[in-house]
């Protein structure tokens, strides 16, 4: 809900903005030194300070005569969300546009409002910008020139009918092509508007909308409507070069650090993730399958774990159209994982899941090994949990936020890049590995589906990496010594 504006109206009167130049992207870049105060990092609390590439940046889409549609891809880390909201700042008070209509559109509310937050604490940094805005929780609104700038997430259907001056696609590369469609089709109704889209190469490869815009865009490299500037580091180069990073990067040693790429190389992240993100470099297939290829099998022993072991037990549990799955995982710090318990749909609409066939197989594992705790999503499957702990067997919760599964799927990761975790070669666990992929933004990384509704199911992956996480848990905790008093 939108929190209330200031009690006083809002000033209609302009900014005075002697000196400045009356058009182009030389007028963009010096309204945005005279208005803008930076938010935070580097310079906070103090006008923002172009550097040359920016420059560069706002040149290609703001000169005149001012293209229609703009694409700018470069890797995480330069600034993006910051310039972005500054622009969108210039589109609202200083383009000289009467019920001016800025839009940021973004994946989800959560990502839109990255750009939006930034846009509304630069307007309470600076008091000229202050006086003139009423900001709310999802739009800033200026009367005097019946202006808006609106945060929107990219739902097709909520975006129809829009009549922009200025629209910024945040992370063109997971916005679905719908919405980037229904956003163009948007434009036109104005002398002016631009459609500029903002991101870094999109982890689903050729199929995405940023690949297939970029694809037309270097066809037509003379097309006064479109511009296009891209940062990549060189085809082919070592993950460590870093004067390939400087290509890549263009904010590298402004503000964007060496240590921090450092930190972040393989095997802390997988090099697909490194190249696209960190380098800007596009792959040659979609870099968000959760292991690369063979990378599983090589990890395999073909060995059960034996009776009486020491072990974890992970489920995850569906009603009717998933499966539910039991791993357990042997307790150490290089976990042996095994499957205890798969129960799949064969594709029967009324097929629901044996619960109590469930149980019994947790209560047959808990007498073939020593358990040391069975976790689980408590999500529809309270009750379950709540018998088994009245039958005295060591069971936890394990919600499924991006907080508890973004640093067990990193963890398990790295431990089957360096070696660290094995398991019994089991085909279905195999499968659902196979079709695992991730999500990284924000909040982190986690596992999902390659579609909403598809049928390859990832359900013993999702229990391998809660087992592994909890096993190599307990292995890490010193064990307390005993003194007993005779």
């Amino acid at each position: 809900m939108a929190k209330a504006g200031p009690k006083t109206g809002a000033s209609s009167r302009p900014l005075v903005e002697d000196g400045l130049p009356p058009a182009g992207g030389e007028r963009v870049c010096a309204w945005i030194e005279k208005f803008v105060i930076v938010t935070s990092g580097e310079g906070a609390r103090k006008a923002m300070h172009l550097y040359p590439w920016q420059r560069e940046l706002i040149h290609s889409a703001f000169d005149t005569p001012r293209p229609r549609l703009g694409l700018w891809s470069f890797p995480r880390g330069n600034g993006k969300s910051s310039l972005a909201a500054a622009l969108a700042l210039y589109g609202l008070h200083g383009d000289g546009v009467e019920g001016a209509s800025v839009c940021v559109v973004a994946k989800d509310e959560r990502q839109a409002q990255i750009i939006g937050r930034t846009a509304m604490r630069m307007t309470e940094l600076n008091p000229l910008l202050a006086k003139r805005s009423y900001v709310y929780t999802d739009k800033i609104v200026v009367p005097g020139t019946g202006s808006t700038l609106q945060v929107l997430p990219a739902e097709a259907d909520r975006l129809e009918g829009l009549n922009y001056s200025l629209a910024i696609i945040d992370e063109i590369g997971v916005v679905d092509q719908r919405t980037y469609e229904v956003m163009l089709l948007a434009s036109g109704k104005r002398s002016t508007s631009l459609t500029l889209c903002i991101g870094t190469p999109s982890p689903y490869g050729t199929e995405s909308a940023m690949w297939k815009l970029r694809a037309d865009m270097l066809e037509n490299p003379d097309d006064a409507l479109t511009t296009l500037t891209e940062y990549a580091a060189p085809v082919g180069c070592e993950l460590g070069d870093e004067a390939a990073w400087k290509a890549g990067n263009p904010a590298l040693d402004d503000f964007l650090f060496r240590d921090g790429l450092r930190m972040a190389l393989p095997p802390k992240t997988r090099e697909a993730t490194f190249r696209r993100a960190r380098l800007g470099q596009w792959t040659e297939a979609a870099d968000d399958s959760y292991l690369e290829p063979g990378l599983w099998a090589a990890r395999s022993t073909g060995q059960v774990i034996p009776e009486g072991a020491e072990v974890c037990l992970a489920l995850d549990g569906s009603f009717s159209q998933d499966s539910t799955a039991l791993v357990a995982a042997t307790v150490s710090t290089t976990p042996h994982l095994d499957v205890a318990g798969h129960w799949a749909n064969p594709g029967d609409e009324d097929w629901r899941v044996d619960v109590l066939a469930v149980e019994d197989a947790i209560r047959a594992a808990c007498k073939r090994w020593r358990v040391r705790e069975v976790t689980a999503d408590p999500y529809r499957w309270q009750r379950t949990l709540q018998v088994l702990s009245r039958e005295g067997l060591p069971v936890t919760e394990f919600p499924q936020s991006a907080a508890r599964m973004s640093p067990a799927t990193i963890g398990l990761h790295e431990a089957a890049q360096n070696g660290q975790v094995t398991h019994s070669g089991n085909k279905a666990l195999a499968e659902h590995v196979a079709n695992a992929r991730v999500t990284e933004d924000a909040r982190g990384t986690r596992l999902r589906k390659d579609a909403k509704h598809s049928t390859r199911r990832i359900d013993l992956c999702v229990c391998a990496v809660m087992a592994w996480s909890r096993s190599t848990n307990h292995a890490s905790k010193k064990q307390r010594r005993k003194v007993v008093a005779w």
